[in-house]
């Protein structure tokens, strides 16, 4: 059974994001509030800039589900 990996992805995934949430929203109080095109640039890639990070621990946990 590989479900050791499920496991694994929710406990590190989770406060990963968490803290990459937090950080996120400290930086943006350096950021944002200059001009309305800065703010909006700085949330559509804050928003965005997650998903490659969690794509890969996806895949990984894809492809051992696979095998």
């Amino acid at each position: 059974m590989k479900r050791w990996r499920h496991l694994l992805v929710a406990l590190l995934v989770v406060p990963a994001l968490t803290l990459y949430i937090i950080a996120a929203m400290v930086l943006s109080q350096y950021i944002t509030g200059f001009s309305g095109v800065i703010d909006l640039v700085y949330y559509i890639i804050a928003g965005l800039a997650w998903i490659p990070g969690a794509a890969i621990v996806i895949r990984w946990l894809a492809d051992n589900e696979a095998h």
